[in-house]
């Protein structure tokens, strides 16, 4: 009777022992286990992001350094709107005439200065509640405007250049004013791109 005693006292302090401390515990190891989960999926996404970086980089590598300088130009990842307005003037003045009052505006600026300002990626809050984010390109817009005073064909020639140049352009406004001297006004307004990084 005494083994039978000793016998149901041990199984009734396994059963205690096991609703208070053994459940508790394996509650924190499933706990575990998932935060576990988690992070190797995180590393796994990490090993996989790693990857096609490295795939990218080496596309990238393999563009040569004229089509790279081509790239560039045509979208460039900066503004310089002093060097649009000059470039633009050194067309016009191959075509015999000047630009009036040409300026570049930044949209959502006066300048590059908003666009200096920009975040690049998020940063995380102190209590790290907010993931990180990588930021991706951004493709911004430059709007110029000017007038010139040339002959039809000169202008037309121009236009040409300008569509012939690698720098994506987009016209947006044109208005042209004619007089008996065969001598034009011109207003133009164009929309060109840049890659905000």
């Amino acid at each position: 009777m005494n083994r039978n005693l000793t016998a149901l006292i041990l199984v009734v302090l396994a059963v205690g022992v096991y609703f208070t401390v053994t459940s508790g515990m394996i509650a924190d190891a499933g706990t575990v286990k998932s935060v576990n989960d988690q992070y190797s999926s995180a590393l796994a996404n990490a090993a996989r992001l790693i990857a096609v970086r490295d795939q990218v980089l080496q596309q990238y590598n393999n563009i040569s350094p004229t089509d790279q300088a081509r790239l560039d130009k045509m979208i460039p990842s900066t503004v310089d709107n002093i060097r649009l307005i000059i470039d633009l003037s050194n067309v016009a003045l191959r075509h015999g005439f000047s630009l009036q009052n040409a300026k570049a505006t930044v949209a959502g600026s006066q300048g590059g200065a908003a666009a200096a300002a920009a975040p690049t990626a998020a940063q995380p809050s102190s209590a790290g509640s907010s993931p990180l984010s990588i930021s991706t390109p951004t493709l911004d817009t430059v709007t110029v405007s000017f007038g010139a005073t040339a002959t039809y064909d000169q202008f037309i020639s121009f236009l040409q250049d300008l569509e012939a140049d690698l720098r994506i352009i987009d016209l947006t406004h044109l208005t042209m004013t004619s007089s008996d001297t065969g001598v034009y006004s011109f207003q133009v307004q164009f929309q060109t791109y840049w890659l905000r990084q």
